[in-house]
């Protein structure tokens, strides 16, 4: 074989497995958005060239309304295996009842034992509390939360309240925190490739995604996600995207 040969080869291995973990990444997000009334939910993936391992979830289970979004350390096969492995973890420990502690303990732990030293996952993951208007999460090295909070049209920015999954095994839950969101209020969850997405002024950063999330406030959160998907294209100009580009939107309709 040539080297020309074996190039086009390696090349076109190389493809296949980026398409085939692109699949994999994709095959997971839920189909459709939960309904319930009251609030509207969004969730979108924009795969970089080289897919990594983000990933949401948005589902109505007996908890309330599952929210993850979830982030594993690198590109190609693995990390989009993590994150299906990840997503289907937390979704079996709830079906058996565990509340969201346990699930981050076990998840947590199993992670720890089947990942590289090197590798791990971020995650936000909660649930929606329909009757108390209220979200109960904890956040593994994933992070800035926004919290839109439309009677003062201001926005309250959260650190992650944990480590990363899979850095290392415990014996207790992770701090739980509960956001309480008032009418016309709005979470979003955003990956680290969208506020860190580069362009010629630097990074595109909080205060573009806090103006979009003002202006746009009042229209249909799957218009928000579309706005700031084009805004982050229009921002990197000719650069390549680097970073898959994940938002996850909860919104309580204004009364």
């Amino acid at each position: 074989m040539t080297p020309e040969a074996a190039l086009t080869g390696a090349e076109g291995l190389r493809a296949d497995d980026i398409a085939a973990a692109r699949d994999i990444q994709m095959s997971i997000l839920p189909p459709e958005m939960p309904v319930v009334p009251g609030y509207e939910f969004c969730g979108r993936l924009l795969p970089a060239a080289e897919t990594g391992g983000d990933m949401f979830d948005l589902v109505q289970l007996d908890q309330g309304v599952f929210l993850l979004l979830g982030d594993a350390t690198g590109h190609g096969f693995g990390p989009a295996l993590c994150a299906t492995q990840m997503q289907a973890m937390f979704r079996v420990a709830f079906r058996v009842g565990a509340e969201l502690g346990e699930a981050y303990i076990h998840v947590n732990n199993q992670l720890d034992e089947d990942l590289p030293d090197d590798r791990f996952v971020t995650a936000f993951a909660g649930f929606l509390d329909r009757e108390r208007h209220e979200v109960s999460y904890f956040s593994a090295g994933q992070g800035p939360i926004l919290h839109y909070r439309a009677d003062a049209d201001s926005c309250d920015w959260y650190g992650p309240t944990t480590f990363p999954l899979g850095t290392v095994a415990v014996e207790k839950a992770a701090p739980i925190r509960n956001l309480a969101l008032e009418p016309g209020d709005i979470l979003a969850v955003l990956s680290d490739g969208v506020y860190e997405c580069e362009g010629e002024g630097g990074l595109f950063g909080r205060e573009r995604v806090a103006n979009m999330v003002r202006d746009l406030q009042h229209g249909p959160m799957s218009e928000l996600a579309a706005s700031l998907l084009r805004s982050l294209e229009a921002f990197a100009g000719a650069l390549e995207q680097q970073d898959d580009l994940t938002i996850v939107l909860v919104k309580r309709q204004a009364l």
